[in-house]
């Protein structure tokens, strides 16, 4: 005579005793599985320290260095002078040298002048950035340019020296 296990009684019987093994291999089963890998680092720890020596502040989407105080414009002017000019072509040779090479460029305006004028302005200036980043060796494709115009003050316009201030470029390094 065959034995069956389909019986009532015997079924919970069985049944407690097998959720508990049950508990017991998905336990030990638990601790035997490896954690999944951790997502890849964005930056190396050589890039976060070259990105902090040239001033770089860490952001949510990468490093952000907001040069208003190391790259600023005339009013009314997109060119660089000698001191924005030496000091972008630094910051490009150390992206280049440090391989960071995903870059938003943003330029901004005070608020002199019409909104269209200046995201006008402000997109030349963050193409000016640009293009002395790509003569340095940073690939244009991975630069994305951006210009806001008058919409994200850092000081305030009401004054000369909070509209010098904000006469700027942003660079963003970005980790995606």
């Amino acid at each position: 005579m065959t034995r069956h296990d389909h019986h009532p009684a015997r079924r919970r019987s069985l049944g407690a005793a097998g959720a508990l093994a049950l508990v017991v291999t998905l336990t030990l089963t638990g601790c035997a599985t490896p954690p999944p890998p951790a997502p890849p680092a964005r930056f190396s720890p050589a890039q976060v320290t070259a990105l902090r020596q040239m001033g770089f502040a860490e952001v949510t989407e990468g490093w952000e260095l907001n040069l208003a105080g190391k790259v600023l414009f005339s009013f009314n002017d997109e060119r660089l002078g000698p001191d924005g000019l030496q000091t972008v072509t630094g910051i490009a040779d150390t992206l280049r040298k440090e391989d960071l090479t995903r870059l938003r460029i943003e330029g901004h305006a005070d608020n002199i002048g019409g909104d269209e004028y200046n995201r006008r302005l402000s997109t030349r200036r963050a193409e000016v950035v640009a293009r002395e980043f790509t003569a340095r060796g940073l690939p244009a494709a991975r630069i994305e340019i951006r210009g806001v115009g008058s919409t994200m003050p850092i000081a305030d316009n009401a004054t000369e020296a909070g509209r010098t201030q904000n006469r700027r470029v942003v660079v963003l390094v970005r980790g995606d």
